[in-house]
C-alpha cells in the first residue's frame, strides 16, 4: 500500500485534534442491524424501537451495520432522525468464514463511494453459506486505511486468524462477546483493542428491559472513522464505563453497574437478591455459572448418587486421557492378521515351494512361464508422506511461535517443502493406480495358466509384511505388559482435597466389569490377562466390541482424598463439589454465587472458598448475595450492591444501591443515596451494638 505525503499531513492533523479536544468519553455501539438479509434470521425493523434505545441507553455514536448490505435510503432517514448523535455507515461482511465490520465516514462523497462498494458486496452474497475471498474483499474496498475494520476476534463466527494477518495494520480492534473476554484483551499486550458491541437487531416488540448494555466507551471528542482509529491504538482510551481506568461495565439499561472483578450483594431477606441474580443471569444467556442457594447440600441419596456417577464420569475421562495413544495401537493391532493367520499363510506358503520343488517333473510351459507364479507389486504406503505434510501445515500455521520457526526454516522454504510433498503424494497415488491396474492383470494371467497347468501354484506371500505383523504384535505385547504397571498419573490440588488419578492392573474377572461391560462374561478372558496376545483374542471371542477393548488392559482409579489421605466423608463431598464448580466457572462469563454460608462453615468459607472467588475475580467478574461476615468482609470485595424493597402505589419495585468499599455513601441510578457503613455493619454483623457484644465476648474468652 503506498502511503502519500498528502496522508501523512492528514493524519497528524487529526492527530493534533484528537490530543488537544479529547475531553468526553463517547458511549459507541458499532454494531446494530435495521435490515435482514440471506445471512441473518428474520425481523421487522422498527425505527421508534431504535430511537427510544438511542436515547435510554445515552448513545452519543452508532453505526448502522447490516450482513453484507447497506440501505442507503433507511441510513439517510436514521440519520436524519437522530441528529443529536453521530450515525456512521457500516457493514458486515462474511470474509472466508468469518465476520468483519467495515465502517466509513458519514459525509456525502464518503457515502456514495461506500454504498456502490456494499452494493457489490450484496451481489456476492446469494445464500446464507456464501462469502466472499480476502482477493474479492480488497478488489471491493480498495484502500482499506479509509476504513475502520473490526473483525469477529474473540467471538463467533471469528475471523480466521490468517486473514486478520493479511489485513495487517488495518486491524487494531477485535470485537468480544462478552465482559470477560473484554477484560482478558485489555490485559494482553500482545493483544488487539478489544471492543464490546450490542450486535442488536431493531426489532419491532423489543421493551426497554431487553436493551442490550454491550457498549464501548472512546476517550475521543470529534467522532471520525479516523480519531476512532487513533483512539483504539491505545487501549487506555477505551473502556467499559464513561470514567479511564474504571473497572465497571452496565448490567442493566437502567444504568446499574458491576465490577469487572468481585462483588458482594447485601440485603434483608426479600428485598429481591435472588431477583437480581436471576436477572443478571439471564443476561448473559446461558453463559453465566449460577450456584444457587443450598445447591450443593448432598444430603439426600439421589444427590449421594449423583456425586458417585460425576465421579465415574470423571474417572472414564481420566482413562481416556491415560489410555488414547495405547488405543491408537489396539486399533492398529485389531486390523493386523492375527498370529495364527500368519503362521497358516507361511506354512501353506513353504508346503507349496516345497511341494513345486519335489514335482519339477510335471512343469509344462504354462507353469514355466514367469507370470505363473509372480508375486503382486506392493502398494505404496502414504503414512509417512501425510505425517510430512501436516507436519508442515502445523509449521506453517503457527502464531505463536512464527518467529522462532522463521528463524530456522524460512516460510518460503517451508512453502516449497509442502508444494513438493503435495506433488510428490500424488506421483504416489498415480503410481499406486498403476500397480492396482498391473496386479489385476497379473491376477487373471495367472488364473489362465493354472487352468491349463498340472503343476501345483506357489501362493502369494508378503514376507516382509510377515516380519511387520510379527514386530508389531511383539510391542504390542510389550507395551500392555507396561501401562498396566502400577503407577500414579496424576496428583491436583483442590483446596484442602487432593484428585488422584492411579493405574493398576485389573484384579479379576469381576473387576473388568467396573468399565462397563455387564452384560459380557469376561472369565475366560481374564484367564489370558497376563498374555497380551492371547488375552486381546479372548476379549474379541467374547464379543467385547472393539473400540472399547483398550479400557480392559488397565484400571485406572479417581479418587478424591481429604487432608488426611482418605476418601472424602458425605459433607467433604458438598464442598470438594462446590470448589470444582468454582473451578468450571472459567469455561463461564461470569460466576454467580447465593449465600454459600447456607451450606458451609466459616473455616472452609474463609480458608478456601475466598481464595479460589479471589482467583476467579482476576479474570471474570463475580457477584455473591451473603449475609456472612466471612464472605462479605473478609474477602475484600471490588464493589458492594444492597438491595431494598419498595412497596408504592403501583406495586412492589426492588431498589439496587451501590458503590466501592471505601465510598461513603451507596447510590442508586437515581441518584438517593444510603449510608455504606451502617448498611455494611448490619448486614454482615446484624448492627453495631451486636458487633461490639461479640467483640466483648470474644475479648473475654481471650483473657
Amino acid at each position: 500500500m503506498v502511503i502519500l505525503e498528502s496522508d501523512f499531513h492528514l493524519f497528524f492533523e487529526h492527530l493534533k485534534i484528537y490530543l488537544t479536544n479529547s475531553k468526553y468519553m463517547k458511549r459507541c455501539d458499532l454494531h446494530i442491524h435495521t435490515v435482514p438479509s440471506v445471512s441473518d434470521r428474520m425481523f421487522t425493523y422498527d425505527k421508534d424501537v431504535l430511537l427510544d434505545y438511542v436515547a435510554k441507553t445515552k448513545l452519543d455514536v452508532i453505526a448502522i451495520t447490516n450482513h453484507n448490505l447497506f440501505d442507503y435510503a433507511q441510513y439517510q432517514e436514521i440519520k436524519d432522525a437522530l441528529t443529536q448523535i453521530v450515525v456512521l455507515p457500516g457493514i458486515e461482511v462474511d470474509l472466508e468464514n468469518g465476520h468483519i465490520l467495515v465502517i466509513a465516514n458519514n459525509d456525502d462523497g464518503t457515502l456514495f463511494d461506500f454504498n456502490s462498494k456494499c452494493e457489490e458486496v450484496k451481489n456476492q452474497i446469494k445464500t446464507k453459506d456464501d462469502d466472499i475471498s480476502y482477493d474479492t474483499f480488497i478488489r471491493i474496498f480498495g484502500d482499506l486505511s479509509k476504513y475502520l475494520l473490526i473483525p469477529h476476534y474473540e467471538k463467533e463466527p471469528k475471523l480466521h486468524k490468517d486473514t486478520i494477518e493479511k489485513l495487517g495494520r488495518n486491524i487494531i480492534a477485535g470485537e468480544v462477546s462478552s465482559v470477560k473476554k473484554f477484560i482478558y484483551m485489555e490485559k494482553e499486550d500482545t493483544e488487539l483493542t478489544p471492543v464490546y458491541f450490542s450486535d442488536f437487531r431493531i426489532e419491532k416488540g423489543v421493551t426497554p428491559d431487553k436493551y442490550p448494555v454491550s457498549h464501548t466507551f472512546f476517550d475521543v471528542d470529534q467522532v471520525n472513522v479516523n480519531t476512532l482509529k487513533l483512539c483504539l491504538m491505545d487501549k487506555t482510551k477505551v473502556s467499559l464505563t464513561s470514567e479511564k481506568g474504571i473497572k465497571l461495565f452496565q448490567i442493566f439499561p437502567n444504568g446499574q453497574m458491576l465490577s469487572t472483578g468481585l462483588n458482594i450483594m447485601f440485603g434483608k431477606r426479600s428485598t429481591g437478591k435472588t431477583h437480581t441474580l436471576n436477572a443478571i443471569a439471564s443476561r448473559f444467556e446461558g453463559k453465566a455459572k449460577y450456584i444457587k442457594q443450598f445447591e450443593l447440600l448432598n444430603t439426600s441419596r439421589s444427590d449421594s448418587e449423583q456425586f458417585e456417577n460425576d465421579l465415574k464420569v470423571r474417572q472414564e475421562n481420566s482413562a481416556e486421557d491415560y489410555l488414547r495413544e495405547f488405543s491408537v495401537i489396539v486399533t492398529d493391532i485389531l486390523k493386523t492378521c492375527s498370529a495364527d493367520e500368519d503362521e497358516m499363510k507361511l506354512q501353506k506358503y513353504l508346503e507349496a515351494v516345497m511341494s513345486s520343488a519335489q514335482q519339477s517333473d510335471v512343469n509344462d510351459v504354462f507353469s514355466k512361464s514367469k507370470l505363473f507364479n509372480e508375486s503382486d507389486f506392493k502398494e505404496l504406503s502414504f503414512d509417512e508422506i501425510k505425517k510430512l505434510i501436516n507436519a508442515t501445515l502445523t509449521l506453517l500455521e503457527s502464531q505463536l511461535y512464527k518467529s522462532l520457526v522463521n528463524k530456522h526454516l524460512p516460510e518460503a522454504s517451508l512453502k516449497s517443502l509442502l508444494k513438493e510433498l503435495i506433488e510428490q503424494c500424488r506421483k504416489d497415488n498415480v503410481a499406486n493406480l498403476y500397480f492396482k491396474e498391473v496386479n489385476n492383470i497379473i491376477k487373471m494371467v495367472k488364473e489362465s495358466l493354472q487352468l491349463k497347468s498340472a503343476a501345483p501354484r506357489i501362493p502369494n506371500i508378503d514376507l516382509y509384511q510377515y516380519f511387520i505383523n510379527k514386530k508389531k504384535r511383539e510391542i504390542f505385547a510389550q507395551v500392555a505388559i507396561a501401562i498396566k504397571k502400577s503407577r500414579t498419573i496424576s496428583t491436583e490440588k483442590a483446596g484442602h482435597f487432593t484428585i488422584s488419578v492411579s493405574a493398576r492392573p485389573f484384579a479379576n474377572a469381576t473387576d473388568l466389569k467396573t468399565v462397563g461391560l455387564k452384560q459380557v462374561s469376561l472369565t475366560n478372558a481374564f484367564a489370558k490377562y497376563g498374555n497380551p496376545i492371547q488375552y486381546l483374542d479372548e476379549l474379541k471371542e467374547a464379543g467385547v466390541e472393539s473400540n472399547r477393548i483398550y479400557k480392559l488392559f488397565a484400571a485406572i482409579d479417581y479418587r478424591i482424598l481429604n487432608s488426611s489421605g482418605l476418601p472424602v466423608s458425605g459433607g467433604e463431598r458438598s464442598e470438594f463439589n462446590f470448589l470444582q464448580k468454582i473451578k468450571d466457572a472459567i469455561l463461564c462469563d461470569i460466576l454467580i454465587i447465593d449465600e454459600p454460608e447456607s451450606s458451609f462453615d466459616n473455616l472452609f468459607l474463609k480458608n478456601e472458598v475466598n481464595k479460589f472467588i479471589k482467583e476467579m475475580a482476576e479474570n471474570m467478574p463475580v457477584i455473591i448475595s451473603t449475609h456472612n461476615n466471612t464472605i462479605g468482609g473478609s474477602i475484600k470485595p471490588d464493589y458492594i450492591l444492597y438491595t431494598e424493597k419498595k412497596i408504592e402505589a403501583d406495586g412492589v419495585h426492588f431498589n439496587i444501591y451501590s458503590g466501592y468499599p471505601t465510598a461513603q455513601t451507596l447510590r442508586d441510578v437515581k441518584g438517593n443515596t444510603i449510608e455504606n457503613y451502617e448498611i455494611t455493619l448490619n448486614s454482615l454483623e446484624a448492627g453495631e451494638q451486636a458487633y461490639s457484644e461479640r467483640k466483648d465476648i470474644y475479648e473475654t474468652l481471650k483473657n
